[in-house]
């Protein structure tokens, strides 16, 4: 089992019917080519975490990298592990805006996630790596709306 976890921006302009494409695309692939894993998207970020075979993972890297939807895409971790972590999630996604972090039930979802990522078993660095990004994303946010 191969994984690879990276981080990008969002272009500027990036629309709603735009990430909608990107899931479309990306839940179909992975069911296709048994790829698993799990994207974050916040604050016109990305950080995802992508398990399959070496060679489809790779190769949709690359796609990936080359997608105009975003930029300064950053390889953070990749390698062999023994099994996955995200065994039932074809492509599990969340997207946390501003005004939705007004809401509880979103206040409720990153709370859950932070949890999740000091509970989830981390037997990789990338999975302790994909863990950490996103509960430190989450957490400079919450930072920065108490402030406001």
């Amino acid at each position: 089992m191969f994984e690879l976890i990276y981080i990008s921006k969002a272009k500027p302009g990036l629309t709603a019917d735009d990430i909608n494409n990107i899931l479309e695309t990306a839940i179909d692939f992975n069911q296709r080519n048994n790829v698993t894993g799990c994207l974050l998207y916040h604050n016109q970020e990305f950080i995802q975490i992508l398990e399959g075979d070496k060679k489809i993972v790779k190769d949709l890297y690359a796609n990936i990298w080359a997608d105009d939807r975003h930029y300064d895409v950053t390889l953070l971790s990749e390698g062999e592990k023994e099994e996955r972590e995200f065994k039932s999630w074809s492509m599990a996604y969340h997207e946390l805006s501003d005004d939705d972090r007004k809401k509880m039930s979103q206040k409720l979802f990153a709370n859950n996630f932070i949890a999740l990522s000091e509970l989830a078993d981390k037997p990789t660095p990338a999975i302790k790596l994909f863990w950490s990004m996103a509960k430190q994303l989450l957490m400079e946010d919450e930072k920065s709306s108490q402030l406001n």
